[in-house]
């Protein structure tokens, strides 16, 4: 039973890993390369608590402290585009939020990455969600927001 138990724990693990991963993928190959990165002298476990508070008010999909990734359910947001040739406002916008925290040197590192999809009512891929460019503006603020919090703690 107990061998069961630890088999199912890593299947559901591996599968949370393998989505987190996809998900990057789906992402048009997005990397974490150049996204806002809050770094701190901190250690590992005071940046990772900081990085789930800075995301307070979006629930969380997963919280992988052992591979240092917080990943956030969807969250609808205003659309920045308008469908038709009458410019509509019926296109509809989410975003979800990754952030990985990496041990650096003998301090930590935030690093923000926004995936955002839209859709749309209209065109030739209407009613299906498709990847978008994230806001690097959004991005930056997040991270920022670690930042802040890291500094009032003395970091």
């Amino acid at each position: 039973m107990l061998r069961c138990r630890a088999f199912c724990e890593l299947v559901v693990t591996t599968h949370r890993l393998l989505a987190m991963f996809t998900c990057l993928l789906l992402a048009g190959c997005t990397t974490l390369a150049g996204k806002p990165t809050a770094t701190s002298p901190c250690p590992f476990e005071q940046v990772w608590d900081t990085a789930i508070v800075a995301l307070e008010g979006v629930r969380l999909q997963a919280a992988d402290k052992a591979a240092g990734v917080v990943e956030t359910n969807w969250v609808d947001v205003e659309s920045t585009t308008q469908a038709g040739a009458l410019q509509r406002d019926v296109n509809k916008e989410r975003v979800k939020y990754v952030v990985e925290v990496k041990r650096v040197g003998t301090g930590a590192a935030a690093t923000v990455l926004q995936l955002r999809e839209i859709w749309s009512p209209m065109g030739v891929k209407m009613n299906q969600w498709r990847a978008v460019p994230g806001n690097p503006r959004e991005e930056a603020a997040v991270a920022a927001e670690i930042a802040r919090r890291l500094k009032e703690k003395g970091c």
